[in-house]
């Protein structure tokens, strides 16, 4: 009898494969989209606590209205988040499918085949014929050759029923893996929908609010004319910092090379490492204050509640509870000083980047002080006017200012 030993050893080697085929890459994606799916909700939730405490103080302002478009723009990602695991959970369920169905096709074919070598065996090889075939052994030898090759046989079927009930339950375990991932889906679907609706009550507060705010624009626009002003002050005086610091390091660097001596090119050394490990952690430096939450972004644009108005930010201002603000990065000091409308500011050098605070009640380091990544370097300031506790984060390199949000951790 002929035996397709091809579909055995194909099957075979799939079974040992199993747990190869069924680790899908994707199954790593979607472990990471739950974590950052959980760090978004907690994010929410952190924004949702400030806005109730500003409610409770019965002072909806431009503060609140910033925490709520914070707050929905975590939401959206948070749905865009869902989405992604949507679609991760899809294309494992399609994968698994067609797995399946295929080792569904060849345990058939081996069933036929093991069927056919059951019938063959109960035809031509009855206890009489099997005697016969031991007994007709010309020498001792062929006997025994004869008797492990009957043993072998009766062995190779026995694994072959092995390897049917395996596969299987492998594939039974598979299918129950690929329900549970539907309903996941089902699960999602639902979940999604959900965030959808409580976005659109969101955006609906938002509307009222701003509604409420363009009642007050004359003092809005007070405001913002006041925040400018502040704000093209504290660049100045920050790009002269910047400036100066980078012309000393220059005079330092170039005086220590013209003496070519090896604390000269220790320091150059030194600038030129902690410049590369700044760009290195870009994307993971730690935020300046915890629990916090972006209320106002990088760059140029258009005011919240006034139409027609814009705002320009070097930076961005982290709105939290908290108080202690800590260095993104190891550093040196390289100065600090006070303006009324923002507070103390205090610059960190990380090679030729660098980190500025501002909106610091208080400084609890000095100059030329070496700070670690996460030390604390001073307490934000809080508002006395609306109880509001905030810090304002610049990243530099140079004399260009970078977007920080792209500098420091997706989630806080």
């Amino acid at each position: 009898m002929a035996i397709k030993l091809n579909n055995i050893i194909l099957l075979f080697a799939t079974f040992l494969l199993l747990p190869n085929l069924f680790a899908s890459p994707k199954d790593n994606d979607k472990v990471s989209l739950q974590k950052k799916y959980k760090n978004i909700l907690s994010d929410i939730k952190g924004i949702e606590n400030l806005i109730e405490e500003t409610e409770s103080k019965k002072n909806q302002n431009l503060n609140q209205l910033q925490s709520l478009n914070a707050k929905i723009g975590s939401r959206l990602t948070l749905i865009g988040n869902i989405n992604e695991q949507i679609g991760v959970l899809e294309e494992n369920i399609q994968q698994k499918k067609i797995i399946t169905k295929s080792m569904e096709k060849d345990i058939e074919a081996l069933k036929d085949d093991y069927a056919k070598m059951i019938y063959h065996s109960y035809k031509n090889l009855n206890t009489t014929s099997l005697i016969s075939f031991l007994l007709s052994s010309e020498t001792f030898n062929q006997a025994i050759r004869r008797m492990n090759y009957l043993k072998s046989y009766a062995k190779y079927r026995q694994n072959q029923a092995l390897l049917i009930r395996e596969t299987i339950s492998g594939i039974k375990s598979k299918v129950e893996k690929l329900e549970a991932e539907k309903a996941e889906k089902e699960r999602l679907l639902l979940e999604e929908e959900h965030q959808k609706e409580v976005l659109e009550t969101e955006k609906l507060q938002k509307d009222n609010l701003v509604t409420r705010l363009k009642g007050d624009s004359k003092k809005l626009k007070s405001q913002i004319k006041q925040k400018n002003k502040s704000a093209i002050a504290l660049n100045n005086q920050i790009q002269k910092i910047i400036q100066e610091e980078i012309l000393a390091a220059e005079a330092k660097a170039k005086k220590q090379a013209e003496k070519g001596t090896a604390a000269g090119d220790a320091y150059v050394s030194k600038e030129i490492k902690l410049s590369k490990d700044f760009v290195n952690n870009k994307g993971k430096l730690p935020w300046p204050i915890l629990k916090g939450h972006i209320v106002e972004k990088f760059g140029t644009h258009p005011h919240p509640s006034l139409p027609k108005v814009t705002i320009n930010n070097n930076g961005v201002d982290i709105r939290s509870n908290e108080k202690d603000v800590k260095s993104v990065f190891e550093g040196i000091i390289v100065n600090s000083f006070y303006l009324p409308t923002t507070q103390n500011t205090l610059i960190i050098k990380h090679g030729e980047y660098f980190s500025v605070y501002s909106n610091l009640e208080s400084i609890s380091v000095n100059l030329g002080d070496k700070v670690k990544t996460g030390q604390k370097i001073g307490e934000a300031y809080t508002s006395a006017e609306d109880n509001i506790t905030k810090v304002h984060l610049e990243i530099w390199k140079s004399t260009s200012k970078l977007n920080p949000e792209s500098w420091i951790t997706s989630t806080n």
